[in-house]
C-alpha cells in the first residue's frame, strides 16, 4: 500500500519538488532571525526597536537641516545607535541571553533609549524642546508588554530623574539656551503625566504576570486531567480507552506509512489463586510489580496498557513477532528474580501471552481476536508461555 502510494502521479500543474524562492526565504528568514520560534521572536524585537531608532536618527538629520538641533547631535545618535543594536542583535541572535532572567535585553535597550533620549533632549533647541519628551511615552508603552512590574517602575523613574537631572543641571550651567523656566514648566509637565503612565505601565505588566501564571496553572491542572483520563489509578500504566486511541493510531501510520506493529494480550497466572492466598493488598502489589517489570524491560516506543483486571496490553511498533517473544521472555525473566511483595516474600509473578502482528488489509478487531486466541491457547497448554497467532487466512483478509 506504501509503495503504491509513493508511486502515484502529481496532479497536472502540480510538482511535489520544493519551490526554489519559498526555500530560499526559508533560509534567510533562518539565517537573519534565528533557528527556533524563541530566538526568531526575540530578534524581531531587537531589529524594530533598531528601526524605530533608524527613523528617529532620519529624523533628528532633518531637524539639524532646519536649524532645530546642533548639527553634530544627529551624527553622535548614528554613531552610538548602530554598535549598541549590532551588539543586542548578535547577544539575542547567538542565544547568548537565553539564559538571562531579561532574554529580550529590554531593560538595557530602554535604558539606552533614555539616554539618546537626554542627549537630544539637551541638542534641540529652547522652544521645541518639549517633542522628545514624547518619545519618553513611547519607551514606557513599548515595555508594558515586555516588563516586569518592577522594571516597568524602575524604567518610569529612570526617565524622570535623567530628564530632571539635565533640565537642572543644563539650566543652572547655560540659562540662556536652556531657560529655567521653561525647564520648570517642562519637569512640572513630565511629574504630572509620567506617574499615571507608570502606574498604568505597572498594572498591565502585574496583569500580565497574572495571567501568566493563571495559564501554567490551567496548562498543569489540565495536564493532571488528562492524566488522570488516560492512566489507570492503581498501576499507572495508560487505561483501555487511552489503548484503544494508540492501536487506532497504530492503524493509521501503518496505512499511511507501512509502519508494521505487533500486539501482545497477557494475563497474569493465577492471579485469583493469589489474591485468595495472600489478600487483594498483595494482589494490587502484584499488579503494580508487573506494571513497573513491563515499563523497565521494554522500549520507551512501545506502549504499554491495562487492558482490564489481570490482563494488559503491548503495542510494539516496528516490532516482528519474533522480537516480541525476545521482550517477553526478559521480562519473564527479570519478574522471576523481582520480589512482588514482603507479605509473601517467596512469592513469584508468572503469565501467558498472545502475540499477534497486524497484517495488511486487516481490521483491528481481527488483530486483538487473533491475539486473544492466542492467549487462550498459552493457557490452555499450560501457562508460563507465549503463543504466536498464526496469519489469518487470505479469504479473511479479503
Amino acid at each position: 500500500m506504501n509503495a503504491s502510494v509513493d508511486t502515484l502521479p502529481d496532479a497536472p500543474g502540480q510538482s511535489n519538488a520544493p519551490d526554489p524562492i519559498i526555500d530560499a526565504m526559508g533560509r534567510l528568514v533562518k539565517f537573519v532571525f534565528g533557528p527556533d520560534r524563541a530566538t526568531r521572536a526575540r530578534t524581531g524585537v531587537i531589529l524594530l526597536c533598531a528601526i524605530m531608532y533608524a527613523i528617529c536618527c532620519s529624523a533628528a538629520f532633518y531637524a539639524a537641516e532646519m536649524g532645530l538641533m546642533r548639527s553634530f547631535a544627529p551624527r553622535l545618535l548614528l554613531a552610538t545607535a548602530l554598535p549598541t543594536y549590532a551588539l543586542f542583535y548578535v547577544l539575542v541572535r547567538f542565544g547568548k541571553t537565553r539564559r538571562l532572567r531579561d532574554p529580550n535585553l529590554m531593560i538595557p535597550q530602554q535604558s539606552f533609549s533614555l539616554l539618546a533620549i537626554a542627549f537630544a533632549y539637551t541638542a534641540i533647541g529652547p522652544h521645541d524642546r518639549g517633542l522628545v519628551l514624547v518619545l519618553i511615552a513611547l519607551v514606557m508603552v513599548f515595555g508594558m508588554y515586555t516588563h516586569q512590574p518592577r522594571q516597568s517602575v524602575f524604567t518610569g523613574v529612570l526617565a524622570m530623574a535623567m530628564l530632571g537631572v539635565c533640565m537642572g543641571v543644563l539650566s543652572h550651567m547655560d540659562p540662556e539656551f536652556y531657560p529655567p523656566t521653561l525647564e520648570l514648566l517642562r519637569f512640572e509637565l513630565l511629574l504630572g503625566t509620567l506617574p499615571p503612565l507608570i502606574l498604568a505601565a505597572y498594572q498591565i505588566s502585574a496583569w500580565r504576570n497574572r495571567l501568566s501564571q493563571q495559564r501554567r496553572e490551567l496548562r498543569t491542572t489540565l495536564e493532571k486531567v488528562q492524566a488522570l483520563a488516560s492512566r489507570d489509578a492503581l498501576t499507572g500504566l495508560y487505561n483501555r480507552r487511552h489503548m484503544q486511541d494508540k492501536l487506532q493510531d497504530c492503524v493509521r501510520r501503518f496505512e499511511r506509512y507501512g509502519e508494521r506493529f505487533t500486539v501482545v494480550l497477557v494475563d497474569l497466572d493465577h492471579f485469583k489463586r493469589i489474591n485468595d492466598q495472600h489478600g487483594h493488598r498483595v494482589g494490587d502489589e502484584a499488579l503494580v510489580a508487573f506494571s513497573a517489570g513491563a515499563t523497565m524491560v521494554l522500549r520507551e516506543s512501545d506502549t504499554v496498557g491495562r487492558w482490564g483486571g489481570e490482563e494488559f496490553l503491548f503495542v510494539l511498533p516496528n516490532t516482528s513477532p519474533r522480537k516480541a517473544d525476545i521482550a517477553l521472555q526478559r521480562l519473564r525473566e527479570a519478574l522471576a528474580r523481582s520480589q512482588i511483595s514482603t507479605t509473601a516474600p517467596t512469592l513469584r509473578l508468572a503469565f501467558s501471552a498472545g502475540v499477534a502482528h497486524h497484517e495488511p488489509g486487516a481490521p483491528l478487531l481481527r488483530t486483538l481476536e487473533r491475539a486473544d486466541r492466542a492467549l487462550y491457547q498459552a493457557k490452555n497448554d499450560g501457562r508460563g508461555r507465549n503463543v504466536m497467532a498464526p496469519p489469518s487466512p487470505v479469504t479473511d483478509l479479503g
